[in-house]
């Protein structure tokens, strides 16, 4: 039997990837110097942005047509990101905090919003894996893949190409070479030409090493 349609599992890849490595900039940053602390806390904003867009998009496209076949699976969803949502508005009022903090109280502002981060990111691993272990298996039952490639397309083309381009350099170094390969050309059979060629040679070129985009490359070559 071939493998179900990944409803979840590559965007969430690269939040877990984008995720981590702002938990850790947060833990090491020198919090002493203005311009390397602007420069992170810009990132995390931004960061928090694309999470919070990325539970747009499926309260969107897919919780509604969820509700219409599993009405009580569609409200817990509702739930848990509405808690997600207020965790991003505590979080922007302690960024708020750092940016007005002067140089003597920014380390420990920046501390408080380092852990209630933690914590965030804890709860969102949990959350996307619950998603993915337990939510896309009644996804598999409810809807055939036809179904859930029509409404992640939906939710892509929702997606300004800028934007889509930054989520792409955030997934693809957070997949399996053989994961990157399969979902490229699952984006190439239903993305123009010129479109998918941005996205092989130049989005995948800039955020994988080398060797991984060479390897890509040759992957898709030979699928072609």
């Amino acid at each position: 039997m071939s493998a179900r349609h990944d409803f979840y599992g590559p965007v969430h890849k690269g939040l877990r990837f984008a995720s981590a490595q702002l938990l850790i900039r947060l833990g090491s940053n020198d919090w002493q110097c203005a311009r390397a602390s602007a420069a992170l806390i810009a990132a995390l904003r931004h960061h928090l942005e694309v999470a919070r867009a990325h539970l747009e998009h499926e309260e969107a496209e897919f919780h509604p047509v969820l509700r219409a076949r599993a009405p009580e699976l569609a409200d817990a969803l509702d739930h848990d990101h509405a808690e997600h949502h207020a965790t991003f508005d505590a979080l922007a009022a302690l960024i708020a905090a750092v940016e007005a903090a002067v140089d003597a109280e920014r380390p420990a502002a920046a501390h408080r919003l380092y852990l209630r981060y933690s914590l965030y990111v804890s709860d969102d691993l949990a959350h996307m894996a619950s998603e993915e272990l337990e939510v896309q298996p009644i996804a598999h039952a409810l809807f055939t893949d036809a179904e859930l490639q029509a409404i992640e397309g939906r939710i892509v083309a929702s997606i300004p190409p800028e934007q889509m381009a930054e989520s792409l350099s955030i997934m693809l170094p957070a997949m399996t070479p053989l994961e990157r390969a399969t979902f490229l050309r699952n984006v190439g059979a239903g993305a123009p030409p010129e479109a998918f060629a941005m996205i092989r040679d130049v989005i995948a070129r800039n955020c994988l090493s080398q060797q991984d985009h060479a390897r890509l490359v040759g992957e898709l070559a030979l699928a072609a």
